[in-house]
Parts: C-alpha cells; structure tokens; sequence
C-alpha cells in the first residue's frame, strides 16, 4: 500500500489486519499494522516526525492515481535499525487505524431542542462520548433548555441517526449578531464507579433529586441558574478546551 503523511510518501507492507467498532457511530473502522523502510537518513528522521504528528489523523492511504482513499491515526510507532553502518536501513512499524471525520447537521436533545450546530466538537474518554454545540435558539427553546433535566435521548444528523442516552451537562447564553445563541455539552449517562481514586459518577443527578425533595421554589431556582449562565461573548472560546 501507498501511505501519504504530510510531504512523506512511502510504500509499506501490511503485517496485520483487524477491526474495531466506532464508539461514535458504530461503523466497524479497519486497524492495520503496516511497515516499511526508510534507507535515507532524512526519510528516517521525517518518519519519525510524521509518526509523532499524525496520532490525531492526516495520514492518507492512496489509490492507483495516487488520490487520497482513506484517512488514518498513528496509535503506536518504533523502529529498528538492521544492518551495520553505514549500510544498514531503518525499519519502522506502525499501527494505524481508519479515522472517521464527523460532522454533525442537526443536534436533537429530548423533545423540544431541534438545532442547527454552526459550531460541533465530540470526543470519547474511556468509552464516554461528550459532545460540545454552539447553535442559534430561539427564546422558547432557550426556556426549555433550562427546564431540562434527567437523561434524554440525544440524536446526532449527519453522525448516527440512533438515539444516545445522554445527560445535558451545562450550557451558557448570550446574544450574538445573528440572534440567541447557546454552547451546550452533552455526555453519555453511564453506571457509576468507585475506584481507590475515589467516585466516578455524575452528580447532577444527585442534585435533580434535592432540588425536587426540598420545599425550595424550583421556578425561582431555574430562573437563577439561568440568569448566571448568560455571558458576554457566546462565541469567544473553541470548543475543543
């Protein structure tokens, strides 16, 4: 196979084939380990550079006409030198696996969010997934963002039409030129853990419960959160901190 990672174009063998499942979409994504030889000095040292910058994605598998077929994600690289100087070659391995590039169009949280992100990012931790969007609202759509509570199920358009047990995390407000705007986050609801570093679990809803125990005005209560999550630049900060 031909690989493409940055200014570095090599031909390399693949040693391995496997499969893992997206924790994002479910789609089944290929895991490779694949080796080649870099008898350059130079070739060996981009080799290790691109090794090292390519762990996100921007490594290219191509096609006959050498276009772009597939992107890829160094998980694990090393190499070894075979021979005696100055004849001998650098020999690298690599363990890539195909990257899926997500983009969402709608975001749909419960029964009444339906928005159009002009701002996404999602990542997963420890198999987690936790979305941020950063979307125009309209006012009733902002009241009932601050009634939401307890887990609802999530669709992402455009990544997976299968709807995610999610938990609205936090969100903050303000107005922008083009009207309301919201930066909300998501993440999966998952069973908690305790471990010797302590709980692992998400405490709002241990919050949910008090506030619906006590004799505290929740209308009152909701209508302060609110006012506290309103900032003054809903667009000053990326989304991926």
């Amino acid at each position: 196979m031909k690989f493409r990672s940055g200014d570095l174009e090599f031909n390399a063998s693949v040693a391995e084939t496997g499969e893992t499942r997206s924790p994002q979409t479910g789609n089944t994504l290929q895991v490779l380990t694949i080796q080649f030889r870099a008898q350059k000095a130079g070739v060996h040292e981009a080799a290790v550079s691109e090794a090292l910058q390519r762990q996100l994605g921007g490594l290219y598998s191509l096609g006959e006409d050498d276009a772009p077929e597939l992107e890829w994600r160094v998980r694990e690289s090393n190499w070894n030198y075979v021979g005696s100087e100055p004849w001998g070659v650098n020999h690298h391995i690599w363990r890539i696996e195909q990257v899926e590039r997500l983009a969402c169009s709608r975001l749909r949280i419960g029964p009444v969010i339906d928005v159009e992100p002009y701002d996404y990012a999602e990542t997963v931790v420890d198999g987690v997934v936790r979305l941020a969007a950063r979307a125009l609202v309209t006012d009733s759509m902002l009241v009932a963002l601050s009634r939401l509570g307890g887990p609802l199920e999530v669709v992402r358009v455009g990544i997976s039409d299968t709807p995610r047990q999610m938990r609205l995390s936090g969100y903050v407000w303000g107005q922008t030129s083009e009207g309301l705007a919201v930066v909300l986050a998501c993440e999966d609801v998952r069973q908690p853990r305790v471990t010797v570093a302590g709980f692992d679990g998400p405490t709002a809803a241990d919050i949910e419960d008090l506030v619906e125990l006590t004799t505290m005005d929740h209308e009152e209560f909701r209508r302060r959160r609110h006012e506290r999550r309103q900032v003054a630049d809903v667009d000053a900060w990326p989304l991926t901190e």
